[in-house]
């Protein structure tokens, strides 16, 4: 189930700095960066061997990814094929430097 979008820019940064908040999340996002296209199967495969490593588990994480807008998952038959929102990234990133 899909979260309503945060109303301002602090509540946006707030709910990625959330979904990026968990290590096995990180490690998935960095994974999906250097594999466009990837399959959940793939990341699965790829979590290192102290990670998570139940398709149910990495289901999840990818949801949360999904739903804050940082991953795009398309459908490629009976599975999903998984990119970096690019845009979604960038944007976290400039507010994060206005921070500095």
């Amino acid at each position: 189930m899909k979260t309503a979008e945060p109303e301002s820019d602090d509540d946006m940064v707030s709910h990625l700095c959330k979904a990026l908040g968990n290590p096995v999340r990180m490690q998935i996002l960095r994974y999906v960066i250097n594999n466009p296209g990837c399959i959940g199967n793939q990341i699965l495969l790829h979590m290192p061997a102290d990670g998570p490593h139940a398709q149910s588990t990495i289901s999840q994480h990818l949801r949360v990814l999904r739903d804050a807008g940082l991953l795009e998952g398309m459908d490629d038959g009976t599975a999903v094929c998984y990119r970096v929102n690019n845009e979604r990234l960038a944007w976290l990133q400039n507010r994060l430097n206005e921070l500095a």
